[in-house]
């Protein structure tokens, strides 16, 4: 992985680095944690007896940010070097497809290179229904006292989840987490991205600018599966 420029700058964006791969990691299995831990408080949402629910034409690709393009971030990041990494996994109960990218950009105020990182993962339910389920997720990030916010005109149900945390003693580090969330019958979709700052020192993109890339490039990429 690539690192940051020399002495303390160099040190912070490294670890900035690495945290992001540390919550990139948490992106991948948020949605079972999450299940898990709405299921032990909230025991109605589970629906044993559900049916799938129609796909609506959403097919697997090979390759989903490829398929996808990912326009609005690579009009903003540049790619880290054997990003972005993708996988598909197919099966008669589900499909899965997952993107995950590692990406940077020069601010205007700073030589040093500000790291993000993004993580977008498709679940097509062929055997169960997912409602309960998206529910669930969305419970959990109300219980972490995230921001949410519905998304109308997208899919069946969608919504942003925000969060902007200290990670530091003196809080001047912050970690940025959005996660888009969209169901569409069967289908499942989630696109997170995070970002770090330090208080009067360097900055991220500004929310609204995130906000809008991903809606942008979400629907670019539903299109690319087969959505309307």
């Amino acid at each position: 992985m690539p690192g940051g420029a020399a002495g303390a700058a160099g040190d912070r964006k490294g670890g900035n680095l690495r945290r992001n791969a540390i919550w990139a990691f948490v992106g991948a299995i948020i949605a079972s944690a999450a299940w898990a831990g709405a299921v032990a408080v909230v025991p109605s949402l589970v629906d044993g007896g559900s049916s799938a629910q129609s796909l609506r034409g959403y097919h697997p690709v090979d390759k989903i940010c490829e398929a996808g393009k990912l326009t609005g971030f690579r009009q903003k990041y540049k790619m880290v070097d054997n990003y972005p990494l993708e996988h598909t996994g197919r099966s008669e109960s589900m499909d899965i497809m997952r993107c995950y990218a590692l990406v940077k950009r020069t601010v205007s105020d700073s030589d040093t290179p500000d790291y993000a990182t993004l993580d977008i993962r498709v679940e097509l339910h062929k055997a169960v229904d997912s409602s309960p389920e998206f529910a669930a997720t969305r419970h959990y990030f109300e219980q972490q006292k995230y921001e949410i916010t519905d998304v109308p005109n997208l899919g069946e149900e969608a919504y942003f989840a925000y969060g902007d945390e200290p990670t530091s003693s003196d809080k001047s580090l912050h970690d940025i987490n959005y996660y888009l969330q969209v169901r569409d019958g069967g289908m499942t979709y989630s696109f997170y991205w995070t970002d770090n700052y330090q208080v009067g020192k360097n900055h991220t993109l500004d929310r609204e600018t995130v906000r809008r890339t991903i809606l942008d490039d979400t629907r670019d990429m539903l299109k690319a599966i087969g959505g309307k």
